[in-house]
């Protein structure tokens, strides 16, 4: 009996804790819902390799949600928007200096985006030269590719 009380208080105590620790999931979600109102500003500017060059520009902050030049036209502008915000960790950091790559070559093609994100400058350039640029290429096609 004192055993099944003993249990019983300790269920009780570890139930607690995971009650008090609910507020805290919480708040990383408020602050990313503010985050995401932020404002992105972005140009990119896509060569095929051959001698065709394109450049599209993206802006997306809070009504004003325009796209333009390659960019016009391609998707809904709540959908580049939406595209810019999912990729914007790869778009404002570097690749990872030494990151073992497969040799798969993909294709000429490169693509330079530079602007801001949430206040966050965007300076990425993309190929298409070997497997790890190759991923990234393809996270980022939706803005890439024209």
């Amino acid at each position: 009996m004192r055993r099944r009380a003993a249990v019983t208080a300790a269920l009780a105590l570890l139930a607690g804790v995971a009650l008090s620790a609910c507020g805290e999931a919480d708040e990383p979600a408020a602050r990313q819902a503010t985050t995401a109102s932020g404002a992105i500003e972005l140009t990119v500017r896509y060569d095929d390799g051959s001698g065709r060059k394109t450049t599209g520009a993206l802006t997306c902050r809070g009504a004003d949600r325009r796209a333009a030049g390659a960019l016009d036209g391609r998707a809904p502008v709540a959908e580049l928007c939406a595209q810019a915000r999912g990729v914007s960790e790869l778009l404002t950091s570097k690749p990872e200096a030494g990151r073992a790559c497969t040799q798969i070559y993909g294709g000429p093609e490169t693509a330079v985006v530079t602007g801001t994100i949430d206040g966050e400058t965007v300076e990425r350039r993309f190929t298409r030269t070997n497997g790890c640029e190759l991923a990234d290429y393809k996270r980022a096609a939706g803005l890439l590719q024209p």
